[in-house]
């Protein structure tokens, strides 16, 4: 009976340390990360910078500080290693404010030094330890994949691949990302952010491939989980207003012509700020049937140039009219607005001129007829 109680304790036991193992081996893989490469810092906050540089507002400063929430972190980090989850974005808004940044208020700034000291702790701090790059910006997951299904590699190599050049060392990239859960956001957003990724791509040849990740990068700041609703609105409004700039870099300059002979070429004027070339169609139409347009070949604009361009025109009878003219880029999608050019035509056709000169010679003649005529009565 002994002996059979002691088998039975022991099954008892064994059946124990089975089921316990499992969730610890589970746990373990977790905890031995803590324990082998240290508790996780997680380095990162919302965008406080505008696409055009500035600054909304100076709070990253304070944040900096020894005493703020950033600056705790890297001035009195707690014992031990650590893993560093740190966002590239929020790296290079501090090297932003350590070179020398101004706010959109025009109030005088006060985090260069304070962003110097914090770059400096940081490189400090995390020069033993193991750093990990957070999604470029830390946008939620689930909207990423909602959105932007084929770009969900793309913020997390990116995050990489920044952070890795800011910090000169290797760093590891996060294979999801840690915020995945669902939540709403406004129609408003959603629209904005759909369309600014289609005028991105609208222009996207025309920009530097630098310039073209920045833009794609920092509009991700709209799916950022967890974010005021206030900061994601101006978020909003800051790149919509961008991209509306960018779509306007070429554009037409506005104008009058007095058109006065029948064929005549129209200087039309078109300003490229892109710092690169680019090749674009007009697609030209005239408001009535005064004026006949004739063909004009696609043009190539040079980086940061105002080029002139003739519009060859047939006119057909006097009176007003207008050009209404779109810039199209070379798949034909439409850059800025319509341009109105009014015309005022005063054209005399030509069966208007042979009337009048007909009229002239059969006057000349008679003209001469009297005068011969009067020579004769004179010399009877």
């Amino acid at each position: 009976m002994t002996v059979r109680l002691r088998n039975i304790w022991i099954v008892t036991l064994l059946v124990f340390v089975n089921v316990i193992s499992l969730p610890q081996s589970n746990a373990g893989q977790t905890f031995s990360r803590s324990t082998k490469l240290g508790s996780v810092i997680t380095i990162w906050d919302p965008p406080h910078q505008q696409l055009d540089g500035r600054f909304f507002d100076d709070d990253l400063a304070s944040l900096l500080t020894p005493d703020g929430r950033l600056g705790k972190l890297v001035f009195t980090p707690s014992p031990g290693a650590h893993v560093w989850a740190i966002d590239a974005s929020l790296i290079e808004e501090v090297q932003a404010m350590a070179a020398g940044y101004s706010l959109n208020t025009n109030a005088q700034p006060i985090g260069q030094e304070i962003a110097t000291r914090w770059l400096a702790q940081l490189n400090l701090v995390t020069a033993f330890d193991s750093i990990e790059a957070l999604p470029y910006g830390n946008p939620s997951g689930y909207w990423i994949h909602r959105l932007s299904p084929h770009d969900q590699n793309y913020f997390l190599v990116a995050g990489q691949i920044r952070l890795q050049s800011i910090l000169n060392r290797p760093v590891a990239a996060m294979t999801s990302y840690p915020n995945r859960k669902y939540f709403p956001l406004e129609n408003s957003v959603l629209e904005e952010y759909l369309s600014a990724g289609k005028n991105l791509q609208l222009i996207a040849t025309m920009l530097r491939s630098s310039d073209f990740d920045n833009y794609r990068l920092r509009s991700a700041s709209l799916l950022i989980t967890n974010l005021d609703t206030n900061r994601r609105e101006f978020l909003a409004r800051d790149l919509t207003s961008q991209m509306y700039a960018l779509t306007h870099y070429i554009r037409l300059v506005p104008g009058k012509f007095t058109v006065t002979s029948s064929k005549q070429n129209l200087p039309i004027t078109i300003i490229n700020d892109f710092p690169t070339t680019a090749k674009v169609q007009l697609n030209i139409s005239a408001l009535n049937g005064k004026v006949k347009i004739h063909h004009l070949s696609p043009i190539q604009l040079s980086a940061n140039s105002k080029t002139q361009v003739l519009i060859p025109i047939e006119v057909l009878t006097s009176g007003t009219s207008a050009l209404a003219i779109d810039v199209l880029t070379n798949k034909g999608e439409l850059l800025g607005d319509t341009v109105l050019y009014p015309l005022n035509l005063t054209v005399i056709s030509p069966v208007a001129t042979w009337i009048t000169t007909g009229a002239g010679i059969l006057l000349f003649v008679a003209a001469v007829i009297q005068s011969i005529r009067r020579i004769r009565r004179r010399k009877t």
